[in-house]
């Protein structure tokens, strides 16, 4: 993976600031024939607690999302529609092995003509498709207080 967009570090009240800015880079990244919101797969890498929930409603509602986006630890795939546009949020944080992700379809979600965030993708690397990217979402200092920084990667 190369480095294609680094944010300043940023609190959390900062979020909407730092999401409309990732926007713009996801439009340069990703597939944007069909529409407002582009398709593909975003990979979504961060400690525990380090807001890759927190960041997908920031950019949910950059996009003009109504319903507030969550957590999809528990139900493993959260969809968010809006007119013709799709949003699936997955978090693999659960799954036993990388069989299981296969097992469970989930490739289907990633092959639809939508944009797809997994969190958690080091639970199941095969899985991605070729042309996913990774955000990294780090967080420097204390957990619930610490200035948050966002790193975008590209496959080589």
């Amino acid at each position: 993976m190369a480095l294609h967009w680094k944010s300043k570090r940023f609190n959390l009240e900062q979020l909407p600031e730092v999401a409309a800015e990732l926007l713009l880079e996801f439009n340069n990244l990703l597939d944007t024939s069909s529409g407002k919101i582009p398709s593909g797969v975003v990979a979504l890498q961060g400690e525990m607690g380090a807001g890759k929930t927190t960041l997908v409603q920031a950019l949910c509602q950059a996009w003009g999302f109504e319903q507030q986006a969550v957590s999809p630890t528990f139900g493993l795939v959260q969809h968010y529609q809006m007119q013709d546009q799709t949003i699936y949020h997955m978090d693999l944080y659960r799954l036993n092995s990388e069989a299981e992700a296969w097992d469970l379809g989930l490739t289907e979600y990633m092959d639809a003509r939508a944009l797809n965030f997994v969190e958690w993708p080091e639970k199941a690397p095969g899985l991605l498709p070729k042309g996913s990217v990774l955000l990294q979402v780090l967080v420097h200092g204390p957990q619930h207080v610490g200035l948050r920084q966002l790193i975008l990667s590209v496959p080589d």
